[in-house]
């Protein structure tokens, strides 16, 4: 599956940003790193129907000196304006970080929540390999009535949900129904498309709780993909 028609790689390789801690450690100095880094890359795809015109990389530290992790981040694009205005969110966060950065032992900020179309996010240790990226924009958790009703709708229909809902026949009430809860994108799921994850909470003690979610393709009207996930209250 191709990452998308604008190649992101080629990006991080050419252009990416650093974060000012990590460059007075002198780390991510060779080319070869950030080679690395963008071969272990999944495939991103845009969200339904858009396309990626432009993206930003930035490699973060982790708030300690010597750093041990770094966070890679990507922020994606849909329109030139839209990285024009991402470009002037990291000039401004780049001045706060040099305004912060008086002495070693001070924390300064990082280059979280700039703005962009889409935002990714993976951690990694240092020398180690990238864990999973994760879609961190806000907006993930905002499906359209529609979408939510034909999701949750397929959810239910579907055998994986027969299953738990018949291992769980002593489910409190409370814990109420189906719920879409989040947009997943093909970089997380593995699926070829974008879909929505639908939770079913299981149990729930007042501290932790556990339940399913169903992944639903909304094109294939099924079910593509089952885990389990736990949470914590606050």
């Amino acid at each position: 599956m191709p990452m998308s028609e604008f190649d992101l790689r080629e990006e991080l390789r050419r252009g990416v940003k650093l974060h000012p801690r990590l460059a007075a450690q002198d780390l991510f100095k060779d080319p070869a790193t950030i080679d690395k880094i963008a071969a272990d890359l999944p495939a991103f795809m845009p969200f339904r129907g858009k396309t990626y015109k432009a993206a930003m990389w930035v490699i973060d530290w982790d708030h300690r000196i010597p750093s041990r992790d770094y966070i890679v981040r990507l922020y994606a694009y849909y329109s030139a304006q839209g990285k024009a205005i991402g470009e002037l969110t990291f000039t401004d966060r780049s001045a706060q970080i040099e305004k912060e950065d008086l002495f070693p032992e001070f924390d300064v900020s990082d280059f979280a929540g700039l703005a962009a179309d889409e935002v990714y996010e993976a951690e990694a240790p240092l020398g180690g390999d990238l864990k999973a990226f994760r879609l961190v924009s806000d907006w993930r958790r905002e499906i359209d009535a529609k979408s939510a009703r034909k999701a949750e709708q397929i959810a239910r229909a579907s055998h994986n949900f027969r299953e738990v809902a018949s291992e769980t026949r002593a489910r409190p009430p409370g814990l109420g129904d189906l719920e879409a809860a989040e947009w997943c994108p093909p970089s997380e799921s593995g699926h070829g498309r974008w879909g929505v994850d639908v939770w079913y909470l299981r149990s729930f003690n007042g501290m932790v709780g556990e339940g399913t979610a169903f992944l639903v393709d909304l094109e294939e009207e099924k079910v593509v993909r089952q885990r389990d996930f736990q949470f914590r209250a606050g």
